[in-house]
């Protein structure tokens, strides 16, 4: 049977994830992952896609995107696909793949969630245990959000920018804001997405979609439920 496609519209804002085959790790060290990173950054501006927040891990990838375009994402995956598991399997003397296999993404109501998810991927390497708070973690995108660091070929979210009027101002809001424990009920909403692929949006996002989406995202998934991962909230 067919897969289903992807959603995957222009102007969505996407959390989207790659993890390593049987979770293995994707990152060996900080040079995989500044190769990684440079690779995923040059593809985005090449296809058209936003980049809002990431998190490099050891055996996954965290971003917060969104597509100008409706390949974009599936371009960008690919591209990077192509470029870093060669210079990766090089490197390390394998063959064979990297990645668990498609890459996972759900989309997010922006103006409601947006930073509560962008919170969470830059918060995950202290969630994990990596560090005992995110701001020692140096492979995210945390820096660039508290003015200690700056990444041009990344766009900032709408609601980051609501914070404040000037960049002290929205990097204090935003600095006080990852010190604060996000709900569990945070963290298993964004579970759920990734497992199922279904959206984080409010009910009044939902209400005005088409007819023909509220349908697709109403239907109840075919085949068993997903594994459960563990502790681990993806």
């Amino acid at each position: 049977m067919a897969r289903q496609a992807r959603d995957a519209r222009p102007g969505r804002t996407y959390h989207l994830v790659q993890r390593g085959h049987d979770r293995a790790e994707i990152f060996r060290d900080d040079q995989d992952r500044k190769s990684y990173l440079e690779s995923f950054l040059q593809a985005a501006i090449g296809f058209g896609l936003r980049v809002h927040a990431y998190c490099l891990l050891k055996s996954e990838a965290h971003w917060l995107v969104t597509p100008q375009r409706a390949d974009a994402m599936a371009d960008v995956v690919q591209q990077v696909g192509r470029s870093y598991v060669r210079r990766f399997n090089s490197r390390w003397s394998r063959q064979g793949t990297l990645w668990e296999g498609r890459y996972r993404a759900y989309w997010i109501d922006e103006a409601a969630y947006g930073l509560s998810v962008q919170r969470a991927i830059e918060s995950l390497p202290s969630r994990e245990g990596l560090v005992t708070r995110p701001m020692e973690w140096r492979w995210s995108s945390l820096g660039v959000h508290v003015g200690q660091g700056s990444e041009p070929r990344m766009a900032a979210l709408p609601g980051y920018w609501a914070l404040g009027n000037t960049p002290f101002e929205r990097e204090e809001k935003y600095l006080a804001a990852i010190d604060q424990v996000l709900s569990e009920a945070v963290w298993e909403n964004i579970r759920k997405g990734l497992a199922s692929g279904r959206p984080w949006a409010t009910e009044e996002m939902m209400a005005g979609l088409s007819a023909e989406e509220r349908a697709r995202w109403m239907r109840r998934p075919r085949g068993r439920p997903a594994k459960s991962s563990g502790d681990n909230p993806f």
